[in-house]
């Protein structure tokens, strides 16, 4: 007896009017509906049917060392629909981390010489909860959110911190970083074996890409630096051997990277390799992008046939099927991009914590 055919297009025009979390789970059903579901038109689709939006927080510092935060759709035709975190509690809100598919951003609320409040949010619905303070005090140089769960809602953060020398022989030649894990599970933070990186080499101060569960860094040496959520464990392989500058990214679901190099004619352009399978550490070439030849820096990925770029002063996709350039925002200052994608849907933060806005009289 023969298989049913699978038609594509139905199952293409079905998924589309699915929320992001069942869209996810769809792209498991084969290759096929998870490659075509990564395309700009789908995408796109799904973001009109579905009253999502797509584009970065951009974070800069602005008068008086405050920080400023405001949402920059990536998507012409799109309403920005007034998406800010303004609803939080009053005080210097900064950014640290965002769960770039499900709209879920942890910030750092400073409202005097204490310790900052650390406080989870989705902006789209205006919804936030203050966490606990994390076990270690001392100042932390990144910070990794995920959504791991979504019915029941459930999170995890990832904090790294750098520890004060040591006096073990065996530390002098190792960088170490203390590590906490918070589950909103427990709702609790707890310390995790340390980050122990070789002396000759570093990590990054950067935001991890967070692709199937796994935080990624860059190290100085261009090693990928890898967290498992799940484990609760950390291992290091290499970039691809190719060209300069490399760039972490995340394309198709999956971790990739971006490095650039020039052709023998002198023409710069980039080459994207994505990580097939994490266990074998297997780099599979994927594709060549052209180069801007304006300052331009890769910035994201938003899907398979876009790459968005970030020069001094503007923001712009390039179009890898029809090379064509969109630029979607000019810059006035420099600031920092957090990749976010979101719906309107309330989650379940699952806390007496959890506040509303028009719970709190006080929001700004």
């Amino acid at each position: 007896m023969r298989s049913p055919v699978v038609d594509q297009d139905m199952i293409q025009e079905i998924i589309s009017r699915l929320p992001a979390s069942d869209v996810g789970k769809s792209r498991l059903l084969n290759k096929e509906t998870n490659e075509r579901s990564y395309e700009s038109w789908f995408l796109n689709l799904n973001l009109h049917r579905t009253n999502s939006i797509s584009g970065y927080f951009a974070q800069y510092y602005g008068e008086g060392y405050k920080y400023k935060n405001r949402f920059i759709h990536e998507r012409r035709g799109f309403e920005n629909n007034k998406v800010s975190i303004d609803f939080l509690p009053p005080g210097n809100v900064k950014i640290e981390a965002c769960d770039a598919s499900n709209g879920i951003m942890l910030c750092a609320l400073e409202t005097g010489p204490s310790a900052p409040e650390f406080i989870v949010c989705k902006p789209t619905t205006k919804q936030y909860q203050i966490i606990p303070d994390p076990i270690m005090q001392n100042l932390a140089v990144s910070f990794g959110l995920a959504v791991i769960q979504s019915n029941p809602f459930r999170y995890k953060i990832l904090r790294l911190s750098p520890m004060k020398y040591v006096r073990r022989l065996n530390n002098r030649n190792h960088r170490t970083f203390a590590c906490e894990v918070f589950d909103s599970g427990s709702f609790s933070w707890k310390r995790i074996k340390n980050l122990r990186i070789p002396r000759n080499d570093g990590l990054g101060i950067t935001k991890p890409v967070e692709a199937a569960g796994l935080f990624h860094w860059l190290s100085w040496g261009d090693k990928v630096i890898r967290f498992c959520l799940e484990t609760e464990s950390w291992s290091f392989f290499q970039t691809p051997k190719f060209g300069v500058s490399p760039k972490l990214v995340r394309y198709e679901g999956k971790l990739g990277v971006v490095r650039s190099s020039f052709r023998d004619s002198g023409e710069r352009f980039y080459r994207l390799w994505v990580l097939e399978r994490s266990c074998e550490k297997l780099w599979v070439e994927v594709k060549d992008v052209k180069n801007m030849g304006i300052g331009d820096n890769v910035l994201w990925t938003p899907c398979n046939d876009v790459v968005t770029f970030s020069a001094c002063d503007r923001l712009f996709s390039y179009d890898t099927n029809t090379e064509k350039v969109d630029i979607f925002h000019v810059k006035k200052v420099n600031y920092v991009c957090f990749p976010f994608c979101s719906d309107y849907e309330k989650v379940d933060l699952n806390n007496q914590n959890v506040k509303q806005e028009e719970e709190v009289p006080n929001a700004i």
